[in-house]
């Protein structure tokens, strides 16, 4: 019996790797033999999803900066051979950099944009950018900074691109880009399709998640238009752009970068339709499953192969909502919560890798009595 295991992390509890060998070790108890990919969505766990999925890649760390210019070390993947680099936006512009008193309107995406920089001058000529877990609503314009361009007011002084900028933008100078960048190509990992601005734009939709206030956010949305009109000469709604606080726009329009699904970055790298063909059944999963869950979530997505292939697909999940028979519609066999006791959010986040292998032994004990 071979089972093939792609788990989407547990946020705040387990990895996709974590959680991926704990139902490996439950199934090996039982005689099941298993297939793990490890699997991310373009956010957090991302870099760990190829250099697992791939070799010949290595964990570079290099100083930068959070999105408050706080001085810290970021970690990008790095494959030599194909001078291939792998970079979240989390990693130094992620939200778990907030805390008490940081809102978009003094923070920005500098770090990333060094991040980028250190990739590029190692030999990097294609950049894939994670966009998931952001903290910053700035257009994107912090990472071009560190790339030499230069935003100024019309005053002509020069601008940090903090969020409170992005309405004050007159001028964008590029005289002193990084030449290299011309040799780079990039790619947004993302499956966000927001625009940049409107009522479904960059602050509107993500911009109270990362502090920004509901009475700021028509007027910080006019400032994102400003500055879309600024830089394009137009206030376009292109799908996409809206990503990361806009850094899906920056990277479009500035640095060219084409869009694709984070999720089918990993499925392409790791053969994964391939591997769904061959094993006898499919186990997914994350912390909670919903009705969102069927707008191109990634345990959805491989239930879907699944569900093509003839394969049953087990979801072990933390929590549930919307109907079984939904889920069923999607390939889904049974959705399975691991927390089997009354808990708080945090015990249960706490002791997930504990009740996830609990239930994986429990899957494997029905499985092998058939």
């Amino acid at each position: 019996m071979q089972a093939l295991i792609a788990i989407d992390s547990f946020k705040n509890s387990m990895t996709s790797i974590q959680a991926n060998q704990l139902v490996a070790t439950a199934f090996a108890a039982h005689g099941i033999q298993s297939q793990q990919i490890a699997i991310a969505d373009g956010g957090e766990g991302t870099v760990a999803a190829f250099l697992a999925n791939q070799p010949g890649g290595e964990l570079i760390t290099v100083p930068t900066v959070d999105l408050a210019q706080r001085p810290i070390q970021g970690t990008y993947g790095y494959f030599e051979a194909k001078k291939l680099a792998i970079i979240e936006v989390a990693a130094a512009s992620g939200i778990q950099f907030l805390d008490d008193g940081l809102v978009p309107a003094n923070t920005n995406t500098y770090g990333t944009g060094l991040l980028i920089k250190a990739a590029i001058e190692r030999g990097a000529q294609q950049l894939v950018i994670g966009l998931g877990g952001s903290g910053t609503v700035d257009g994107g314009t912090g990472i071009l900074r560190a790339l030499g361009y230069r935003f100024y007011d019309d005053q002509q002084r020069e601008l940090m691109m903090v969020g409170a900028d992005l309405g004050q933008v007159a001028t964008i100078k590029t005289d002193a880009v990084l030449p290299e960048l011309a040799e780079v190509t990039f790619i947004n990992a993302s499956d966000v399709t927001n625009p940049l601005t409107g009522p479904t734009g960059a602050a509107t939709i993500f911009g109270p998640q990362k502090g920004l206030a509901t009475t700021e956010i028509a007027n910080y949305d006019q400032a994102m238009q400003h500055y879309m009109q600024v830089a394009t000469g137009q206030v376009s709604d292109h799908l996409g752009d809206g990503a990361a606080g806009g850094i899906g726009f920056a990277l479009r329009y500035f640095l060219g970068a084409q869009v694709k699904s984070g999720f089918k970055l990993i499925a392409e790298i790791s053969q994964l339709a391939k591997l769904v063909q061959h094993a006898d059944f499919v186990i997914s999963g994350e912390g909670q499953v919903d009705d969102q869950s069927f707008m191109g979530k990634v345990p959805i997505q491989i239930s879907e192969l699944a569900r093509q292939a003839g394969k049953t697909c087990y979801l072990l999940i933390g929590n549930q909502k919307g109907r079984n028979q939904a889920f069923s519609e999607h390939g889904v066999t049974a959705v399975l919560p691991i927390v089997d006791h009354v808990s708080t959010l945090a015990e249960a986040m706490a002791k997930g890798p504990t009740n996830l292998a609990k239930m994986a032994d429990r899957l494997a004990r029905i499985l092998t009595s058939r």
